[in-house]
């Protein structure tokens, strides 16, 4: 017995092991909540978090040109056209005209590797802003997660609310006809005003805080409106599974934090800083590079009685070396500040991927934490929800009053309200695990050059 009860977690384990991600299908907010897949998706592009990011990668990819233009020959021309009148003392005047123009190339053919590498830390500077957008694509994907699920909160309050204020109103108007009849006091007249005026104020909050949240999240997912009826009541029962929430655990401390977004990161910028140490390295050895120049000369030069015209053209074809023997220890700087940057960014990697373990490993018994308070919200939810029922039937029978179903009514309403801040506790801790773990299905919406 306890074998087939620990045989999933151990197939679900070797499986991670193998670098095949567990499926996860079915167990994320998005899948008990139609409306949140959507905002996800837009998001990609709309969020201003997402934009900024996307901009970043557009300057790198700028910046890729300027890094791998050394590789290039560069040309360059230029020309002009002048006049030149000359008066001289007891001598006769003379106009000279000319066009000039010359046309260069310039290629350079052998640099130790320099210019090559320094192409590859431009490619590398593109590749780490893509897994920068990825990285905060993910994060903002959790956040979108929360928010949505805190809106779904805020409308069972604000319904919570306008069934107190129904309530309210009907007892003024039941106080009211009792005052009419004699039967009341203006104090007890008074009181219920007062109630009334309590419940007003209550929805009025939370229909601003309603409001509020939905404007934090169409800011933030970058849409223009949200429809109030777009928000459920509700937020769907999820099923907890500790054989795959050990599967992802394993997944990810067994290899799956190496390829993390940030670990890249760290892993790609370490790259850039051995380009930097092989091209500090070659910086005092000699280099080659050919140039060719092509110039002509058409000048026109007129004397009293006389015109000169002489053109020149000129073909050039050229070898060059050339060799930095010292530069006052700048390339000796340049190769320890490569090392020391690199070293920095071997540490960054090595923190990021030792406090992901430990924050992964919490967030596993952090889910199944919630995971046991959810299963005691519901139960209380059950109980609640069964003792109202139990009040309708009495009501058919004619054994219970409105005022009753009313006050059991309220209680559930409450319960409704505790269930899914259960409900949004446990799939923020689950979110939040498996977006750490990388196997977010979230990141289907961003582009695979991204992520790959």
């Amino acid at each position: 017995m306890r074998l087939l009860k620990t045989l999933p977690l151990l197939l679900l384990a070797m499986a991670s092991l193998r670098g095949e991600a567990p499926s996860i299908k079915g167990t994320m907010p998005e899948d008990f909540l139609p409306g949140l897949g959507p905002l996800l998706k837009t998001a990609v592009e709309r969020s201003p978090n997402t934009i900024l990011s996307d901009i970043n990668v557009a300057q790198q990819e700028a910046q890729r040109y300027s890094y791998a233009s050394s590789l290039w020959p560069q040309l360059t021309a230029n020309g002009n056209y002048s006049v030149i009148d000359e008066s001289v003392t007891s001598a006769p005047s003379s106009t000279q005209k000319g066009i000039f123009y010359n046309v260069n190339l310039n290629q350079p053919i052998f640099q130790w590797g320099a210019l090559k590498n320094n192409a590859a830390i431009g490619e590398l500077g593109v590749k780490v802003a893509r897994r920068q957008f990825a990285e905060a694509y993910r994060l903002l994907a959790v956040e979108i997660r929360r928010q949505y699920m805190y809106l779904v909160g805020k409308q069972i309050t604000l319904r919570n609310a306008r069934f107190r204020q129904k309530i309210a109103e009907e007892g003024l108007k039941t106080d009211q006809a009792k005052f009419d009849s004699g039967s009341a006091s203006q104090a007890e007249l008074q009181g219920y005003k007062l109630g009334l005026e309590q419940a007003q104020l209550d929805t009025d909050r939370a229909a601003e805080d309603f409001a509020y949240a939905k404007r934090v999240l169409t800011r933030l997912a970058g849409v223009d409106n949200l429809p109030d009826d777009s928000v459920p009541l509700e937020i769907g029962h999820p099923e907890f599974s500790p054989a795959l929430a050990d599967a992802v655990l394993t997944g990810f401390v067994g290899g799956g934090v190496e390829s993390a977004f940030q670990s890249q990161v760290y892993a790609m910028q370490m790259k850039q800083q051995d380009l930097n140490y092989q091209i500090a390295k070659v910086r005092l050895l000699p280099k080659l590079s050919f140039a060719a120049g092509y110039l002509l000369e058409d000048n026109t030069q007129a004397f009293s009685g006389f015109v000169s015209q002489v053109a020149v053209r000129e073909e050039t074809y050229s070898l060059a070396a050339s060799w930095s023997i010292f530069d006052g220890f700048a390339t000796r700087g340049a190769k320890l500040g490569a090392l020391e940057t690199k070293r920095y960014y071997e540490r960054m990697r090595k923190t990021y991927i030792d406090s992901s373990i430990d924050q992964i490993t919490d967030m596993r018994q952090q889910v199944g934490l919630s995971s046991r308070a959810l299963s005691l919200s519901e139960v209380h939810h059950a109980l609640i929800g069964a003792e109202v029922q139990r009040i309708l039937d009495d009501v058919k029978l004619g054994y219970a009053s409105q005022a009753t179903i009313d006050s059991s009514t309220q209680n559930l309403y409450q319960t409704d309200v505790e269930l899914a801040g259960a409900r949004t506790d446990y799939f923020m801790q689950w979110s939040a695990f498996i977006s750490l773990a990388g196997i977010d299905p979230a990141l289907d919406n961003v582009s695979p050059r991204y992520v790959r």
